[in-house]
């Protein structure tokens, strides 16, 4: 059993170590497949984290939960009319940095390729379905919330049913502004029809990592160039990790962080930086327990504000520094022997 230590609001993170983060009140119930996105504060505040959807053997969830990270609380969000699902996309368009909006997923009766909205300065805020014109991707899942650009999301590849990923090869990008589809032509060496994969933007790239095709792990990484709709099979240095699926994925600057997933050997806990600029893997190392391990799973990248404690001379008991720290947040997934997760769990990535 891992013990991990609790990371409290007053506390400022070491590197290399990973720790529970606790908020108070209700958390969600166990949850694979769900998305997790953090939102900068427009008032000064620590932000917040929101979880959407998600599912579990009891169904798929058509809720929402917040964590207030200047209350350190949980929060139900009254939001009606997200529509149920599992191993969505999420992303916030550069133009509308207080929404959420959502594609793709799955429920129990198959999958799905809608689009919805929720702008979060709404005086009562709701789910709403978005109208898109042009060319719909075929009903898939896709599970990330690192695949925009500005206010693009691309869409490349991802789940049909079971092991089988969807036969479509085509790029996929919706405009959020114009909310339309479109495919432009690519060319050079594209990624396999997969599934499980991360897609990640750095700069102006979309970076493709690991995914599965029937029982096939991908170990591979690819991007795309969406200057000139290129894709080029990156030639990888370092610790190059094994083929994974269902892992998930944070950018930081140049560097690319994958936790978790499944390989051929079971769920993994391992953690990977991925340096854009050198095509080189790096394995973390950590001291002290590890998380379990864990596959369907969410991440995103969350910057740590400390509290400031006050005594009589008003001094911060650990101040942020002037860049402050940032943390891989990861909420919840499974392991391969059926046990799931409703933890938070958080480490420094710099």
């Amino acid at each position: 059993m891992e013990f991990l230590p609790v990371l409290d609001p007053l506390d400022k993170p070491k590197e290399g170590l990973w720790y529970s983060l606790i908020p108070r009140g209700s958390a969600p119930g166990v949850s694979v497949g769900h998305s997790c996105t953090f939102i900068p504060s427009d008032d000064g505040g620590k932000g917040k984290i929101f979880i959407v959807g998600g599912a579990n053997p009891s169904g798929s969830f058509s809720e929402s939960h917040i964590i207030n990270l200047d209350n350190h609380e949980w929060d139900i969000p009254e939001w009606d009319g997200l529509e149920a699902r599992y191993e969505h996309c999420c992303f916030v368009p550069e133009s509308s940095p207080q929404s959420i909006w959502v594609f793709g997923g799955a429920q129990q009766t198959g999958n799905r390729n809608c689009i919805q909205n929720v702008q979060l300065t709404d005086s009562e805020p709701r789910w709403k379905n978005v109208p898109a014109n042009g060319e719909l991707p075929s009903p898939r899942t896709y599970h990330t919330n690192s695949a925009s650009i500005g206010d693009r999301l691309f869409v490349f590849s991802g789940g049909e049913a079971g092991a089988a990923p969807v036969s479509d090869s085509k790029v996929h990008i919706f405009d959020s502004v114009s909310s339309s589809w479109s495919q432009p032509q690519t060319h050079g060496r594209q990624p396999p029809a997969q599934h499980g994969h991360i897609v990640a933007a750095v700069g102006s790239r979309i970076y493709i990592h690991g995914g599965m095709t029937g029982d096939k792990f991908h170990s591979d990484m690819y991007f795309l160039n969406t200057g000139s709709m290129k894709w080029e099979k990156v030639q990888m240095k370092g610790d190059i990790p094994p083929g994974v699926a269902a892992h998930s994925a944070v950018v930081l600057g140049k560097n690319i962080y994958t936790f978790g997933g499944m390989t051929a050997d079971g769920a993994t806990n391992s953690m990977y930086r991925f340096n854009t600029d050198k095509s080189r893997w790096t394995v973390m190392k950590f001291e002290g327990d590890l998380p379990p391990n864990r596959l369907d799973h969410s991440m995103c990248l969350l910057p740590w504000k400390p509290d400031r404690e006050e005594d009589g001379n008003e001094q911060a008991k650990s101040p942020a520094g002037p860049e402050g720290t940032n943390l891989a947040f990861i909420f919840g997934g499974m392991d391969t022997h059926g046990v799931i997760h409703n933890d938070c769990i958080v480490t420094v990535v710099t």
